[in-house]
């Protein structure tokens, strides 16, 4: 056994586990709380199980699991890593699993802040870190995970819902584990495994003429260039496979309903819930409520089927204005990747925005460009040199946040002051709300649980190298 993490916050440890494991630790099972409790709260959901002598539980709970992660991002020790927690409704799962309660929203999709999200993508950092693992898998589908034998250096991703009838660990967190999975497999330095794939992509190898024409014709008559057009439609190809009438593929279970059904249904107004659904719907898987209503009052308006192709092209047209950022890289696009990156990171905003991610459908994209555009040449970016580490930089401002992560999507913390600082590693991601990304730099002080970044993409009136 590799100890317990030394990340935790606080420790209130349950005496409700089966003792010692009997399998070898290779999966993790995160779960929602249903609240927004902090870590102390989380460990006191789990009283002593207590028993008469026939064996009925007259007081306490029986259940447990091996760490909490409270609404602010603390972190608390429950059951020790050695140690069998009852958790997920299933001895075997639980015996070869580490689990993990965070804090959420007491209602569908049991939202979780973004310090809960940071501190869990921390925590499996150094739960696989601690047994070895350069991999953290999620395939997104029980047979194939359960049958799957992990190799010496995978660690598995398990969910609740497999195992009992409960939404655990809630929809917000469940369509995030692609891009946990690949985030913490990034950290340490090993390859993303491919995640389930969806209906929709498996259907793009058998092509969709008609569609793909139709859009190409039209977002040319926008005047986007080659680039731009096939950066957009890269994108469509990963979130829908053109098909207008797409449901997001959990949906068709969920409500019973094929794509042609669904869609039926919302225009002859016997299905009434489209707006409020948060199922991914048509060429951009508009998912949140609003773009839902918007679109849905849009094709009202124009008196088509909400599935109807050109109505959601003019659609999609009408709402990236909105989109400044986007719209901007999309006009002036000089590759594929560039454009592809600002519609998958600035519009599209799925789950996994991940190097993997963004490189399949820049890939989608160069197939587009390949079949449609003027055979202009794509420019092919300047291989940089790779930084050399540690080095120095000069913070000109008192007021630079330090963040638990690469990027403003991860907690704040102190501000570093002015002043000179080693930096030990570079990463990507986010700088600004609208999804812009730049680079980050981990500082040396914070080296050894990886939480202390600063951006280093800020311009030389913030930061410089010395």
């Amino acid at each position: 056994m590799m100890g317990n993490s030394g990340l935790v916050d606080c420790t209130r440890l349950s005496p409700n586990h089966s003792g010692v494991r009997n399998h070898a630790i290779d999966t993790i099972t995160p779960h929602c709380v249903v609240g927004q409790a902090t870590a102390e709260r989380i460990a006191d959901c789990f009283p002593p199980a207590v028993y008469d002598s026939k064996g009925k539980l007259i007081s306490g709970r029986e259940a447990s699991c091996n760490y909490g992660i409270g609404y602010d991002g603390r972190k608390s020790l429950i059951v020790e890593e050695k140690f069998c927690s009852w958790c997920t409704s299933n001895r075997a799962n639980d015996q070869r699993a580490i689990t993990i309660e965070c804090a959420s929203e007491t209602a569908h999709p049991y939202a979780m802040t973004d310090a809960v999200y940071a501190a869990l993508i921390d925590l499996c950092t150094d739960i696989c870190r601690r047994y070895d693992k350069k991999k953290l898998l999620w395939f997104g589908d029980k047979a194939k995970t359960l049958s799957y034998a992990p190799k010496a250096d995978e660690m598995l991703i398990t969910v609740h819902r497999w195992f009992a009838a409960k939404a655990c660990p809630g929809d917000w967190l469940y369509n995030r584990l692609g891009d946990l999975a690949a985030k913490v497999t990034a950290r340490l330095g090993g390859v993303a495994a491919e995640t389930e794939t969806p209906k929709q992509e498996a259907a793009n190898t058998q092509g969709n003429d008609a569609a793909e024409k139709t859009i190409w014709n039209r977002l040319k008559s926008y005047g986007l260039n080659d680039f731009a057009v096939a950066g957009v439609m890269g994108n469509f190809c990963a979130e829908s496979g053109f098909a207008a009438n797409n449901l997001q593929n959990s949906y068709n279970e969920r409500l019973k309903m094929t794509d042609a059904e669904y869609t039926a249904a919302v225009d002859n107004g016997s299905y009434t819930n489209f707006v409020r659904d948060s199922a991914g719907y048509g060429l951009a898987q508009w998912t949140y409520w609003s773009r839902k209503q918007a679109l849905l009052e849009f094709a009202r308006q124009r008196g088509k089927s909400i599935g109807d192709l050109d109505m959601q092209l003019e659609f999609f047209w009408k709402e990236v204005q909105g989109y400044k950022a986007v719209l901007d890289v999309l006009k002036n696009a000089t590759s594929i990747l560039d454009a592809s990156n600002a519609m998958l990171h600035g519009y599209e905003k799925p789950a996994d925005q991940s190097a993997g991610s963004e490189k399949k459908r820049a890939a989608y994209g160069q197939g587009i460009y390949d079949k449609y555009a003027n055979k202009t040449p794509v420019p092919t970016p300047t291989p940089q040199a790779p930084a050399k580490f540690p080095y120095q930089v000069r913070v000109k401002i008192p007021d630079l946040y330090i963040r638990k992560g690469a990027g403003v999507n991860y907690q704040k913390g102190n501000f570093t002051g002015k002043g000179v600082f080693t930096i030990v590693e570079e990463a990507d991601g986010q700088i600004s709300g609208n999804g812009k990304i730049g680079k980050w730099g981990l500082l040396k002080s914070y080296q050894k649980n990886r939480d202390g970044w600063i951006c280093l993409s800020l311009g030389d009136a913030v930061t410089e190298k010395v």
